[in-house]
């Protein structure tokens, strides 16, 4: 079975240079037209559409549903990495405000760690994509499914799936995985 993963499009905070983690946020202009270009492109078919809980993977995958069809099912295991406090800043403002550079943490996905600003570690992200996985099945009847989702999570998808393709994530960009 193909997961079909779509990171929605573009927030308010991406367009700011913020991480977005748990908060909420809302598409852009471009975000929308983002999901309207991906939904008039996608032709991969699927029997499910899963979704992050947070409102601009709802708004996305909405857009998407409008056009391809599809009832939306959540997941909260699909939500973004949640940095805690950290959620909204720019790296600039997080290195004044932690007093380190951790975006190179950042970027080694197999190291970060935001428990001390109330965040999540890369282990609990990786059990909550594992226990998406182990769930896959049964929202699509082992059949091909979409799942709109976050960047975070769809970086966590190639480190368990497919480390040899790991690719850039853009907004409203696809990934396709087989599990």
């Amino acid at each position: 079975m193909k997961i079909i993963a779509i990171r929605h499009g573009e927030t308010t905070t991406n367009a700011a240079g913020q991480i977005t983690g748990w908060s909420e946020h809302d598409l852009t202009p471009k975000g929308i037209a983002q999901a309207q270009e991906m939904a008039g492109q996608l032709t991969a078919p699927y029997a499910a559409l899963v979704v992050s809980p947070l409102r601009r993977t709802r708004h996305t995958a909405e857009i998407l549903a409008a056009r391809r069809g599809g009832q939306m099912q959540f997941d909260p295991n699909l939500r973004e990495r949640n940095f805690g406090s950290l959620n909204g800043k720019t790296w600039d403002e997080i290195r004044e405000e932690t007093g380190q550079d951790i975006r190179h943490i950042d970027l080694d996905l197999l190291a970060y760690d935001y428990r001390p600003w109330g965040g999540e570690c890369v282990a609990d992200v990786k059990a909550r994509v594992e226990a998406f996985l182990k769930k896959a099945p049964e929202y699509s009847g082992g059949k091909d499914m979409a799942v709109v989702t976050h960047g975070g999570i769809i970086k966590m998808l190639y480190i368990l799936l497919a480390p040899e393709r790991r690719r850039p994530i853009g907004n409203c960009s696809v990934h396709e995985f087989e599990i």
